[in-house]
């Protein structure tokens, strides 16, 4: 992550719950990453959670008894995840050689991997990091999302549409946001990992740029979600993809 890519999150760190992880969209996508996570660790198991931000899903994981560090390049949101209580250190994630330690596996949420122009040295990283058997759980942006290429179209504009098909662009917060291909994802990871499989988070719930839905449509939207995240066609159209790898 670039210091210019900090400097954006260091920006919104006091907003960034009240923006996204505590809005109705926020909240269903983070419980189905949630609900494909927790049968991976068990209690006591250590878990790497990279791009931590504010320490949602960290603490999620310590509610059920899993150890976890969390890693950031934001030092604003990390100085909010320790005041949460976790432990937590201030790395990019290409720097992950910083860290002489063994884990039972990585978490990543909400695109912390799409602001790396290049996963393949993150990815060797994570095979010195992850035990033989461990996990991979990362969500990514997907490069196609239909919900945003309609919603900005229906308002004219074609440039937000169609912004994620180039393979970058610049999110609202002033960060470069990369989206590779699920091929080059998996492509990156396949030497020390086996993927093992991948869901559509969002598809019919939306991506954080619709705010007009009302919870209990939101509800009933990720109840749809639940049903289809598995088919192919459907987890390569929602605003994220999770995909589990197992170590090697």
């Amino acid at each position: 992550m670039t210091a210019a890519q900090s400097a954006a999150f260091d920006n919104i760190a006091l907003r960034y719950d009240a923006l996204w992880s505590d809005t109705p969209v926020g909240r269903a996508q983070r419980s189905a990453v949630w609900s494909r996570i927790d049968p991976l660790f068990d209690k006591c198991d250590f878990v790497l959670d990279l791009g931590c931000g504010t320490g949602v899903d960290s603490l999620h994981l310590q509610s059920r008894g899993v150890s976890v560090l969390g890693v950031d390049a934001s030092k604003r949101m990390i100085e909010i995840a320790r005041e949460r209580g976790i432990q937590a250190e201030c790395c990019p994630i290409e720097h992950l050689e910083r860290f002489n330690l063994k884990a039972d596996g990585v978490v990543s949420n909400f695109g912390a991997l799409n602001c790396l122009r290049s996963l393949t040295g993150t990815a060797g990283s994570l095979a010195r990091i992850v035990r033989s058997g461990g996990y991979l759980a990362l969500c990514f942006f997907n490069r196609i999302c239909l919900w945003e290429i309609a919603f900005y179209l229906l308002r004219l504009q074609p440039g937000k549409a169609l912004r994620r098909l180039k393979g970058y662009a610049e999110s609202s917060i002033g960060a470069t946001v990369f989206y590779p291909s699920a091929r080059a994802i998996s492509s990156a990871f396949e030497q020390n990992f086996r993927l093992l499989k991948s869901y559509g988070i969002g598809l019919f719930v939306p991506p954080s740029c619709v705010t007009f839905l009302k919870a209990g449509v939101v509800d009933k939207l990720a109840s749809l979600d639940e049903r289809t995240a598995h088919w192919p066609a459907f987890r390569a159209m929602a605003d994220h993809r999770l995909y589990i790898f197992e170590r090697l």
